[in-house]
């Protein structure tokens, strides 16, 4: 019989919302971004350059969740797209300069909020349990 307390996809689920809930503060409540916004910049902001199929992969999207929040980044003039050079049907998309901008003060913010989280573990904790979410990652697959 599975106890939910010591069943990993569980546990790893509610912490994963509650840890999503808590962060929300920080890009929604401040910024006014929805998850997959924020996933867009934070891609982009790291990749530099992506088209949106690229995003869909790299961000764990559907590709109409992408579309839209894409959309929404061009019209507020986070991001901007402009035709790929290899394959004129695809779009590649940077962020502008507000763009990086947003990214650098939520980047901070994100740093700070993530400290608060990790107040009560030691360096040695925080290293083991991104060591042990890398193995559960790659065992994943």
């Amino acid at each position: 019989m599975i106890k939910l307390a010591t069943f990993l996809p569980y546990r790893i689920a509610t912490l994963s919302s509650k840890l999503s809930n808590s962060f929300a503060e920080v890009y929604s409540d401040k910024y006014q971004l929805t998850v997959p916004q924020w996933r867009v910049i934070a891609h982009l902001a790291e990749k530099s350059t992506l088209t949106a199929k690229e995003i869909c992969i790299e961000a764990g999207l559907d590709k109409s969740t992408t579309s839209r929040a894409v959309k929404q980044l061009l019209d507020q003039e986070i991001i901007i797209g402009r035709q790929a050079e290899t394959d004129k049907r695809a779009t590649e998309l940077t962020l502008t300069e507000k763009g990086n901008t947003l990214y650098q003060e939520l980047s901070n913010d994100a740093a700070k909020w993530q400290e608060s989280l990790f107040e009560s573990f030691s360096s040695e904790e925080q290293t083991m349990l991104f060591s042990i979410l890398q193995k559960l990652d790659e065992n994943s697959n």
